[in-house]
């Protein structure tokens, strides 16, 4: 069955699937809220909040609070839903199955380590691990839903993928990669308290390396940021030349680079607005947005909307 063709299979699958995608960025999202506002211990116990089911009224934790509503009650039973109806409508399609399965046992991975962070009072390794696993989730979940609407993967170069456009399937993936271990740079840079070392852009103070330890992690994840960022736009402009490349490689290809040129004015802004909450809650979901992205480019780079599923169980 071609998934290319809309009504070949089930519609409220790929809804929901898409759904599920925004529901994990919300999640995120707020998750950089819970960080930016110094909310991570707003509920000082787990799975209850301040000795109690509700949260008091006070703002750290009913930021926190919110955080695990929205995990508890909406991403995890969304996740819930497409795991089982994998199982039990979709088990013979691996590229269904597998992607739903991974979400299933991440999503439970991330609520042990959203509680293990609070019980053991935020130490770094446990905040990083809890921001890989949820990125990690959330490119599961981009999987599934491309999947869902485009077609199954197959893993060798596209038909289309010649002369100029010829080096781009690698390209991405390795930029899709490089994205991923950045995310993870910012978190260092949060969990280090290095965020607010540098307050001048682009250099630390005047200072190219400088010598104190905070301000040179902040300088570091620049550099990272401005390698990573420089390599993946290369890789990225080639989505967009050359005629040979589907329309929707080239649309996600641009809006991969839009979002990459706002996350870098977003960073400059947070400095400049001496790292005012608002700023910095816009750069870390403008980081999440172009995690997305990415991924989301290279999943329909492999994707085979010709191809056909080996068949949907319906026992």
């Amino acid at each position: 069955m071609a998934l290319g063709n809309t009504s070949g299979f089930h519609a409220w699958f790929r809804g929901i699937s898409a759904f599920t995608v925004l529901a994990a960025f919300a999640l995120v999202i707020i998750g950089g809220i819970v960080r930016v506002t110094g909310s991570g211990l707003g509920c000082p116990d787990w799975p209850g909040c301040d000795g109690g089911i509700f949260p008091p009224w006070e703002t750290k934790a009913l930021i926190e609070y919110s955080h695990r509503i929205t995990a508890s009650f909406v991403v995890g039973p969304l996740i819930l839903f497409l795991f089982i109806s994998a199982w039990v409508r979709y088990r013979r399609e691996l590229w269904v199955l597998i992607p739903t399965t991974l979400a299933f046992v991440l999503v439970i991975a991330q609520a042990a380590l959203g509680g293990a962070t609070v019980l053991t009072e935020l130490p770094g390794a446990t905040v990083m691990a809890h921001l890989a696993v949820g990125e990690a989730l959330v490119a599961c979940l981009v999987v599934l839903a491309v999947v869902a609407y485009r077609g199954p993967l197959q893993l060798e170069k596209p038909d289309w993928a010649t002369g100029k456009t010829g080096k781009f399937p690698t390209l991405a993936v390795i930029a899709g990669v490089a994205v991923f271990l950045l995310l993870l740079s910012g978190s260092y840079v949060t969990i280090s308290g290095s965020t607010g070392a540098c307050f001048e852009w682009p250099l630390c103070q005047g200072e190219i390396f400088p010598d104190h330890r905070l301000q040179l992690i902040h300088m570091i994840h620049r550099y990272i940021a401005g390698i990573v960022g420089l390599f993946v736009l290369y890789s990225l402009h080639l989505g967009f030349r050359g005629k040979t490349q589907p329309s929707e490689i080239r649309v996600f290809s641009m809006i991969s680079v839009a979002l990459i040129v706002a996350q870098v004015i977003a960073g400059a802004w947070a400095v400049q607005s001496d790292f005012s909450q608002e700023a910095r809650a816009l750069h870390l979901a403008l980081a999440t947005g172009v995690w997305i992205a990415v991924s989301g480019l290279v999943v329909l780079i492999f994707s085979k909307p010709g191809i056909r599923w080996s068949g949907i169980s319906r026992g």
